[in-house]
């Protein structure tokens, strides 16, 4: 009788919930838009932290009603645990999802994105310049993601293809990690397939071409060493990880740190893995002061303020509840836990903790900017975690009582449970992408890029044609080692034009700062650009709705007193000095 109160837990959270979504905005009083740069919020003087103050209280809340829920005495069970056991071959399956998602997601020839890819081309370009991370190069995401790994595979002959290649093959090694880890919390066969392919779900992998999974990968080995003990894994992954992807680093070491706590091992693992990205930082000359500077206060600081996105409303919409669903599970998955930890089952609680500890970190990037990519690149585990401590044991209770209520309710839970994870939209997006591989390496009707860093790629002659332009323009008048400055968000210019920016930090978002603003203003009056790109393509220099001008209004000051003259090269509005 005890395992079968896990649907009053259910109906305890989502009472929970039910309070926290009166009581929410109420609060928002009590909050103010951000401070510290210029963007979303602060144009909509729109009160952040009220967003993250949502989130906890919906995880609170769901899990102040589960556990109000459980009756006295009675404990009930997260997971069935009898049974034949599972023997599954997993790396298999992983190998099976690393193949289907290297087809699916490598698309080498698709238009490139002068903003997103420019974040990390630019930096290569510096690096394989001679330039030094941290030194030359304010790095916005962590060394690895901002040009570290193009670095590694660029060569003598640097072309787009190599990394586009490489983040396709990491992005299929992150996706195929999800398998190891749904096996570790499974029981059966069927609920390790179905967590592995919940789980891919849950996260589009099958919807979008391109996407950074590749970001995940430290995250993942970290969990799967919490999960086996393996303290060396889990703690060299997440210091490691703030060199891989800062934001990344930060919710592993916080997981992990809290899993530590609870387990107490005795292990020399954490004192390592701190010395571990010392050593790297060294030996890749690195600035260290810069790099806790920069990624511990700058960014920080000025974070919400810049690229922060109002979360959306509660509404009953399918969007919605994607975004506000998943902390009301994680105030049950943490009940869940306690529960399994009560009745003696100390493994099982501990797997239920780490998940779901990390889901919880991992959730403040879905929660800082809200939007389609963003919520889904938050719930690396949502799938997982929800087949591994509900699904499969309703399953296994169903098929245990024989109970027809039972029956009945999986069947009327499984078509919006299907349509919340778009599991059918997933698997028919996969199967056109992996059948259109063969089609996709093929380039008819492009032309190359008119420069010799864009070998390899193509793009359409109206594209090529003002690059041409542009590129004529930069050799007659930007001599090689001397410098150029874009403001129009096409930062992979300064990789295909093989020229430096004047500035450390070349990410118009992050001059809004003061401070920033004035370290830019100061490299700017000591070497000035021999030219400024103002605009280039429609909308790139208005992110959310804002101009780069309202954004860094001192930088734009300084180029206006000092490039009056305008040239219009293609699409592109260039700045020239007198």
């Amino acid at each position: 009788m005890a395992r079968s109160r896990l649907i009053v837990l259910i109906l305890g959270a989502a009472a929970g919930a039910a309070a926290a979504a009166l009581i929410a905005p109420h609060l928002r009083g009590f909050f103010h838009a951000p401070t510290g740069g210029v963007g979303a919020c602060t144009k909509l003087g729109y009160p952040k932290g009220w967003d993250y103050a949502v989130v906890a209280l919906l995880t609170a809340a769901s899990a102040l009603g589960a556990m109000a829920s459980s009756p006295a005495g009675r404990v009930p069970s997260a997971a069935p645990r009898g049974g034949t056991p599972r023997v599954q071959p997993v790396w298999t399956p992983a190998l099976l999802v690393f193949l289907l998602m290297l087809f699916a997601h490598d698309h080498p020839y698709s238009f490139m994105d002068f903003y997103h890819e420019g974040e990390h081309l630019a930096p290569a370009s510096i690096y394989l310049d001679g330039g030094k991370p941290y030194t030359d190069v304010f790095v916005l995401h962590g060394l690895a993601a901002d040009g570290g790994l193009d670095f590694l595979v660029m060569g003598g002959k640097p072309s787009p293809l190599k990394t586009r290649r490489l983040e396709t093959v990491l992005d299929a090694l992150a996706l195929a990690l999800l398998v190891p880890i749904a096996a570790e919390v499974t029981t059966t066969s069927l609920g390790f397939l179905g967590a592995v392919l919940v789980g891919l779900c849950a996260i589009g992998a099958g919807l979008v071409p391109v996407f950074p999974y590749y970001r995940w990968i430290p995250l993942l080995f970290a969990v799967l060493g919490v999960l086996r003990r393996n303290w060396w894994l889990a703690c060299l992954a997440s210091t490691l990880g703030l060199l891989w992807s800062v934001e990344i680093g930060l919710y592993s070491i916080a997981a992990t740190a809290a899993m530590m706590l609870l387990i107490r091992p005795k292990t020399w693992a954490p004192v390592v893995a701190v010395i571990a990205p010392f050593a790297v930082l060294a030996a890749v000359r690195a600035d260290i002061h810069h790099f806790f500077a920069d990624s511990f206060i700058a960014i920080p600081k000025a974070a919400d303020a810049i690229a922060a996105l109002p979360a959306r409303p509660m509404a009953w919409d399918w969007e919605s509840a994607r975004y506000y669903l998943p902390p009301v599970f994680y105030g049950l998955a943490l009940v869940l836990a306690l529960q399994a930890w009560r009745r003696g089952d100390k493994e099982r609680a501990m797997q239920i903790a780490a998940i779901t500890l990390f889901s919880i970190a991992a959730f403040r990037t879905a929660a800082g900017r809200c939007s389609w990519s963003h919520t889904r690149f938050g719930i690396p585990l949502l799938g997982i975690a929800v087949v591994a401590f509900v699904v499969e044991p309703a399953v296994l209770e169903t098929i245990r009582s024989k109970a027809v209520w039972r029956i009945a309710l999986l069947a009327l839970v499984a078509i919006p449970f299907a349509l919340y994870f778009e599991i059918w939209f997933n698997i028919s997006s996969t199967a056109k992408f992996v059948a259109g591989w063969r089609a996709r390496q093929k380039h008819e009707g492009l032309v190359p890029y008119p420069m010799a860093r864009g070998r390899g790629i193509f793009t359409y002659a109206e594209n090529a044609a003002d690059l041409a332009a542009l590129n004529d323009l930069v050799q007659r008048q930007v001599p090689k080692g001397e410098t150029l400055l874009d403001l129009s968000n096409e930062r992979a210019l300064y990789y295909l034009l093989d020229r430096r920016p004047p500035v450390r930090c070349a990410d118009v978002g992050m001059l809004s700062p003061p401070a920033m603003s004035a370290e830019a203003l100061r490299e700017l009056s000591a070497h000035p650009p021999r030219l400024v790109v103002l605009h280039g393509l429609k909308n790139l220099d208005e992110l959310d709705g804002i101009s780069n001008r309202e954004r860094a209004p001192a930088i734009f000051a300084w180029v206006d007193a000092h490039y009056p003259r305008r040239m219009q090269v293609g699409r592109y509005s260039v700045a020239l000095p007198p």
